[in-house]
Protein backbone atom coordinates (compact mmCIF):
# COMPACT_ATOMS: atom_id res chain seq x y z
CA UNK A 1 0.00 0.00 0.00
CA UNK A 2 2.92 2.20 0.70
CA UNK A 3 4.41 1.55 -2.93
CA UNK A 4 0.98 2.73 -4.40
CA UNK A 5 1.28 6.00 -2.26
CA UNK A 6 4.28 6.84 -3.20
CA UNK A 7 4.28 6.05 -6.78
CA UNK A 8 1.10 8.46 -6.99
CA UNK A 9 2.67 11.04 -5.17
CA UNK A 10 5.76 10.45 -7.89
CA UNK A 11 3.46 10.59 -10.67
CA UNK A 12 2.14 14.03 -9.36
CA UNK A 13 5.09 15.52 -8.99
CA UNK A 14 6.40 14.29 -12.50
CA UNK A 15 3.28 14.73 -14.24
CA UNK A 16 3.77 18.50 -13.69
CA UNK A 17 7.18 18.66 -15.42
CA UNK A 18 5.93 17.00 -18.61
CA UNK A 19 6.54 19.31 -21.78
CA UNK A 20 4.64 20.71 -23.73
CA UNK A 21 5.11 18.59 -26.63
CA UNK A 22 3.23 15.59 -25.11
CA UNK A 23 0.19 18.02 -25.53
CA UNK A 24 -0.21 19.64 -22.06
CA UNK A 25 0.83 22.56 -21.12
CA UNK A 26 3.13 22.79 -18.29
CA UNK A 27 2.61 25.33 -15.25
CA UNK A 28 4.83 27.36 -13.83
CA UNK A 29 4.64 26.09 -10.23
CA UNK A 30 3.77 23.07 -8.14
CA UNK A 31 0.61 21.40 -7.83
CA UNK A 32 0.66 21.64 -4.77
CA UNK A 33 0.34 26.07 -4.23
CA UNK A 34 -1.94 27.32 -1.78
CA UNK A 35 -3.26 29.88 -4.46
CA UNK A 36 -6.22 29.18 -6.48
CA UNK A 37 -5.86 29.21 -10.19
CA UNK A 38 -7.77 27.83 -12.94
CA UNK A 39 -7.79 24.43 -13.73
CA UNK A 40 -5.46 24.47 -16.95
CA UNK A 41 -6.82 22.43 -20.00
CA UNK A 42 -4.68 20.28 -21.58
CA UNK A 43 -3.76 21.72 -25.31
CA UNK A 44 -4.72 19.04 -27.51
CA UNK A 45 -3.72 19.67 -31.43
CA UNK A 46 -3.79 17.42 -34.45
CA UNK A 47 -0.27 15.56 -35.68
CA UNK A 48 1.03 17.44 -38.52
CA UNK A 49 1.29 15.38 -41.84
CA UNK A 50 5.13 14.05 -42.52
CA UNK A 51 6.82 16.39 -45.12
CA UNK A 52 7.16 14.07 -48.51
CA UNK A 53 10.05 13.64 -49.71
CA UNK A 54 11.02 15.55 -53.08
CA UNK A 55 13.42 14.03 -55.66
CA UNK A 56 15.26 16.07 -58.25
CA UNK A 57 18.41 16.31 -59.96
CA UNK A 58 21.50 18.28 -58.12
CA UNK A 59 20.66 21.62 -58.80
CA UNK A 60 24.83 22.21 -59.74
CA UNK A 61 25.85 19.16 -61.27
CA UNK A 62 30.30 18.39 -61.04
CA UNK A 63 30.07 17.55 -64.58
CA UNK A 64 28.36 16.98 -67.58
CA UNK A 65 25.38 14.73 -67.79
CA UNK A 66 25.80 11.22 -69.66
CA UNK A 67 22.56 10.36 -71.22
CA UNK A 68 21.73 6.68 -70.59
CA UNK A 69 21.21 5.21 -74.39
CA UNK A 70 20.38 1.96 -73.90
CA UNK A 71 18.77 0.74 -70.94
CA UNK A 72 16.94 -2.95 -71.68
CA UNK A 73 16.31 -5.33 -68.66
CA UNK A 74 14.52 -9.12 -68.43
CA UNK A 75 14.51 -9.88 -64.80
CA UNK A 76 14.51 -13.36 -63.95
CA UNK A 77 11.44 -15.34 -65.31
CA UNK A 78 10.63 -18.32 -63.02
CA UNK A 79 13.09 -20.56 -63.77
CA UNK A 80 15.69 -18.21 -63.01
CA UNK A 81 16.67 -16.73 -66.47
CA UNK A 82 17.61 -13.21 -66.94
CA UNK A 83 19.38 -10.72 -69.10
CA UNK A 84 20.42 -6.84 -69.64
CA UNK A 85 21.88 -4.31 -71.81
CA UNK A 86 23.29 -0.58 -71.02
CA UNK A 87 24.62 1.96 -72.95
CA UNK A 88 25.55 5.28 -71.88
CA UNK A 89 26.10 8.18 -74.12
CA UNK A 90 30.25 8.21 -72.94
CA UNK A 91 30.77 4.92 -74.33
CA UNK A 92 30.20 2.49 -71.58
CA UNK A 93 28.54 -0.34 -72.61
CA UNK A 94 27.43 -3.74 -70.21
CA UNK A 95 25.94 -6.49 -71.10
CA UNK A 96 25.06 -10.01 -69.73
CA UNK A 97 22.52 -12.59 -69.98
CA UNK A 98 22.05 -16.24 -66.97
CA UNK A 99 20.22 -18.72 -66.78
CA UNK A 100 20.71 -22.14 -64.17
CA UNK A 101 21.65 -24.91 -65.33
CA UNK A 102 22.04 -28.55 -63.18
CA UNK A 103 25.08 -29.61 -62.01
CA UNK A 104 26.37 -32.08 -59.51
CA UNK A 105 26.55 -30.16 -56.59
CA UNK A 106 23.62 -28.43 -57.42
CA UNK A 107 22.00 -25.56 -60.13
CA UNK A 108 24.09 -23.06 -60.65
CA UNK A 109 23.51 -19.93 -62.40
CA UNK A 110 25.45 -20.14 -66.01
CA UNK A 111 26.12 -16.39 -67.16
CA UNK A 112 27.97 -15.25 -70.38
CA UNK A 113 28.00 -11.01 -70.93
CA UNK A 114 30.61 -8.42 -72.02
CA UNK A 115 31.33 -4.79 -70.98
CA UNK A 116 33.53 -2.26 -72.21
CA UNK A 117 34.47 1.97 -72.04
CA UNK A 118 37.32 4.16 -73.28
CA UNK A 119 40.36 4.60 -71.85
CA UNK A 120 41.67 7.93 -70.87
CA UNK A 121 44.43 7.47 -73.56
CA UNK A 122 41.47 6.73 -76.14
CA UNK A 123 41.61 2.79 -76.55
CA UNK A 124 38.10 1.06 -76.44
CA UNK A 125 38.70 -1.85 -73.56
CA UNK A 126 36.91 -4.79 -73.98
CA UNK A 127 36.33 -7.85 -72.03
CA UNK A 128 34.05 -10.81 -72.71
CA UNK A 129 33.12 -13.09 -70.03
CA UNK A 130 31.73 -16.55 -69.09
CA UNK A 131 30.81 -18.12 -65.87
CA UNK A 132 29.52 -21.18 -64.82
CA UNK A 133 30.68 -24.38 -63.30
CA UNK A 134 34.18 -24.33 -64.49
CA UNK A 135 33.92 -20.24 -62.22
CA UNK A 136 34.81 -16.97 -64.17
CA UNK A 137 36.30 -17.11 -67.47
CA UNK A 138 37.50 -13.36 -68.95
CA UNK A 139 39.01 -12.90 -72.43
CA UNK A 140 40.43 -9.77 -73.36
CA UNK A 141 43.24 -8.14 -75.19
CA UNK A 142 44.08 -6.39 -72.44
CA UNK A 143 44.66 -9.25 -70.18
CA UNK A 144 48.15 -9.99 -68.91
CA UNK A 145 48.72 -13.27 -71.04
CA UNK A 146 51.32 -15.92 -69.14
CA UNK A 147 54.29 -17.28 -71.07
CA UNK A 148 54.05 -19.92 -73.12
CA UNK A 149 55.31 -23.38 -71.43
CA UNK A 150 58.35 -24.59 -71.51
CA UNK A 151 59.72 -21.20 -70.72
CA UNK A 152 64.00 -20.39 -70.13
CA UNK A 153 64.47 -22.55 -67.04
CA UNK A 154 66.67 -19.28 -64.85
CA UNK A 155 70.14 -20.32 -64.45
CA UNK A 156 70.21 -20.46 -60.46
CA UNK A 157 67.10 -22.97 -60.98
CA UNK A 158 69.50 -25.18 -63.68
CA UNK A 159 72.43 -25.42 -61.38
CA UNK A 160 70.12 -26.35 -58.33
CA UNK A 161 68.86 -29.43 -60.71
CA UNK A 162 72.47 -30.44 -61.65
CA UNK A 163 73.68 -30.67 -57.81
CA UNK A 164 70.56 -32.53 -57.05
CA UNK A 165 72.08 -34.91 -60.31
CA UNK A 166 75.40 -35.03 -58.73
CA UNK A 167 73.73 -35.89 -55.40
CA UNK A 168 71.71 -38.60 -56.60
CA UNK A 169 74.62 -39.90 -58.49
CA UNK A 170 77.01 -40.41 -55.74
CA UNK A 171 74.38 -41.84 -53.61
CA UNK A 172 73.51 -44.52 -56.01
CA UNK A 173 77.58 -45.22 -56.29
CA UNK A 174 78.32 -45.52 -52.86
CA UNK A 175 75.31 -48.31 -52.56
CA UNK A 176 73.21 -46.30 -50.01
CA UNK A 177 69.72 -47.68 -50.03
CA UNK A 178 68.55 -45.76 -47.28
CA UNK A 179 67.64 -42.99 -49.31
CA UNK A 180 67.53 -39.31 -48.08
CA UNK A 181 67.78 -38.24 -44.42
CA UNK A 182 68.49 -34.97 -42.80
CA UNK A 183 72.20 -34.24 -42.20
CA UNK A 184 74.07 -34.55 -39.11
CA UNK A 185 74.36 -31.41 -37.67
CA UNK A 186 78.07 -30.74 -36.71
CA UNK A 187 79.20 -29.13 -33.14
CA UNK A 188 79.36 -25.63 -34.09
CA UNK A 189 76.09 -26.40 -35.85
CA UNK A 190 74.00 -26.79 -32.81
CA UNK A 191 71.93 -24.72 -30.90
CA UNK A 192 73.77 -22.91 -28.30
CA UNK A 193 72.15 -22.30 -24.62
CA UNK A 194 73.65 -18.19 -24.73
CA UNK A 195 73.16 -15.61 -26.78
CA UNK A 196 75.83 -13.63 -28.97
CA UNK A 197 77.51 -13.65 -32.14
CA UNK A 198 77.72 -16.87 -33.77
CA UNK A 199 81.39 -18.62 -33.76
Amino acid sequence: MKFIVIAAAVSVCLADKLPSHFGYASQPSSAFSHRSRPASRPSFSAPRPAPQPTYSAPRSAPGPIVPILVDDRVHPDAAGAYSFNVETGDGISRQESGSPIPTKEGPVTAMSGSYSFTLPDGQQFELRFIADENGFQPQSAFLPVAPAFPHPIPAHALEQIERARQEDAARSRQGSSQGYSAPVPSRSSRPSNSYGFPQ
